[in-house]
């Protein structure tokens, strides 16, 4: 049975990983250039706005578009693509969390995985203090 459950595990991880990948190229690439085209070729913009909106999108590219596609965009279709983006960002970043706070198997599986990957687990050591002996020698305290 946990054989069954870390290999969901290793599936939904894979999952998040594609789903997460996929939706990033689109907003990092895709959707940003064409919020630019959108807003160059936009007729009812003027000049002024238009060179605002694009010095916005080039010089502030992941965070501008992201505005500009879900609200600004004049293309109906971009704006429902960013809008669906976000949401599914929104919801693969719940579903995460949801999986990972409530499944120790789940939690154990991305462990095994990045383990397997080469990568160690984060530990945090007590910065070494002085010898309890030498402290109650030295009338500080006594040795525990």
């Amino acid at each position: 049975m946990t054989q069954t459950l870390t290999g969901f595990a290793a599936l939904a991880l894979m999952g998040f990983i594609a789903a997460f990948g996929l939706l990033m190229l689109f907003m990092a690439l895709v959707q940003p250039i064409w919020s630019v085209v959108d807003c160059a070729i936009d007729p009812q913009r003027g000049s002024g706005g238009k060179v605002a909106w694009i010095l916005a999108l080039i010089l502030l590219w992941g965070v501008a578009n992201w505005f500009y596609g879900a609200f600004a965009a004049s293309n109906r279709a971009l704006r429902l693509l960013t809008r669906l983006a976000w949401a599914l960002a929104i919801g693969l970043i719940i579903a995460f969390v949801v999986l990972l706070r409530q499944s120790d198997d789940f939690r154990r599986g991305i462990e095994r995985q990045w383990r397997d990957l080469g990568g160690e687990a984060m530990t945090v050591q007590r910065a070494p203090g002085p010898d309890p002996a030498w402290a109650a020698a030295a009338g500080r305290g006594r040795p525990s």
